[in-house]
């Protein structure tokens, strides 16, 4: 029982933190400025965007979950999640601009991305973000897994490493076109990449090594588990919020690109509230409405991710940037979850479909 309740924990943040998803990038896209700073809505979202990346330590608590899985499956899997960050690039950023007649004039002026500029159009395509972060991670993650189960401390020490050498890094290239995108893409300090391996493999590792202490003792997960996330929390939040006090400007710089005191901050806040998380869930009934829907977020965190992105931006290409007030911003989101959930829907009828069908065939042919 126990260990039905730690899944349910993990799935629970993990789909709590996919939902948080469309609200946080319709705000970034569609806000006015005095929305977003202004608002009850806007104010709301900007904790919810500070909590968003609790993702990344699920995600690393999973892998664990893989320690038997073979090496060639999991460097697979990664390279077919880095395929569908560019396949996420194309539909959400060239479809609009080649088939929708471009973005709206405050978009394109904020970022130069329309037909007559083939260097922005691929500047955009090759866009680094969550897909080729959590490729990559995982690709690297595969190439070690057999030392890092092993040596599990080592996670931790690997963890702090990436942070302290993410802004002694940040940035630094070769000169070389080609070498200088893998670089931007481990740390990189400009916008053509949002999650820079640098700092944010170290939140992934933290994952990790936290489901590798669980597996060791896997019947009581309150000890072996969230116990030892609270304790690392506090620490990293205490040591963080020191660090940016202070020098925040090198500790913090902006959230992206985080320096080593806001990365160990930012940890420290995710660690914590996975914490609360869990507590909240063992508090609800076992059969609820709200787990339901984060479970079934948690299930189809791939395809979520992928859908809202690109509904998100479609729907940009047809209305305006940067320009609505809080009534029209929830307007949006709604539709957009509206849409991304029967999408989702679609999508599930259609697998279920396939497979009855399948196996129809299967069974005429026996």
């Amino acid at each position: 029982m126990k260990k039905h309740n730690r899944v349910r924990a993990v799935d629970f943040a993990r789909g709590f933190s996919v939902l948080m998803m469309i609200p946080v990038h319709v705000m970034m896209l569609f806000s006015s400025m005095d929305t977003w700073e202004n608002t009850i809505t806007g104010k709301f979202v900007q904790l919810l965007e500070r909590g968003s990346p609790i993702f990344l330590i699920v995600m690393g608590i999973s892998f664990a979950f893989s320690r038997h899985a073979n090496k060639s499956g999991i460097l697979k899997k990664a390279l077919f999640i880095i395929a569908l960050g560019y396949i996420l690039n194309f539909l959400r950023f060239i479809v609009p601009v080649v088939f929708f007649g471009g973005f709206p004039t405050s978009f394109v002026e904020a970022s130069g991305l329309q037909l007559s500029d083939p260097s922005r159009m691929l500047n955009y395509f090759l866009k680094g973000d969550m897909f080729q972060l959590v490729g990559i991670s995982l690709f690297l993650i595969g190439l070690s897994f057999k030392f890092l189960i092993r040596n599990k401390y080592i996670l931790i020490i690997i963890s702090l490493v990436i942070m302290w050498l993410s802004k002694v890094v940040s940035g630094f290239q070769l000169g070389v076109p080609g070498v200088d995108y893998v670089l931007n893409l481990m740390w990189g300090n400009n916008f053509d990449v949002y999650f820079p391996l640098f700092p944010w493999l170290s939140f992934i590792l933290m994952g990790l090594y936290l489901g590798l202490s669980y597996q060791e003792k896997p019947e009581d997960p309150d000890k072996s588990l969230f116990r030892p996330m609270l304790y690392l929390g506090i620490l990293f939040l205490v040591t963080g919020k020191l660090l940016c006090d202070y020098n925040y400007e090198y500790h913090f710089g902006d959230y992206y690109h985080l320096g080593p005191g806001g990365s160990m901050g930012l940890m420290g806040i995710l660690l914590v509230l996975f914490w609360v998380y869990y507590h909240i869930e063992r508090l609800l009934p076992k059969e609820n409405y709200i787990s339901t829907l984060f479970f079934y977020c948690s299930k189809h965190v791939t395809s979520f991710y992928l859908i809202q992105w690109v509904l998100i931006y479609w729907t940009l290409a047809f209305t305006n940037f940067s320009a609505y007030n809080e009534p029209m911003v929830l307007a949006i989101m709604l539709g957009i979850n509206l849409g991304t959930f029967l999408l989702l829907y679609a999508l599930d009828q259609y697998k279920a479909f396939s497979k009855s069908k399948k196996a129809n065939l299967i069974q005429k042919t026996a």
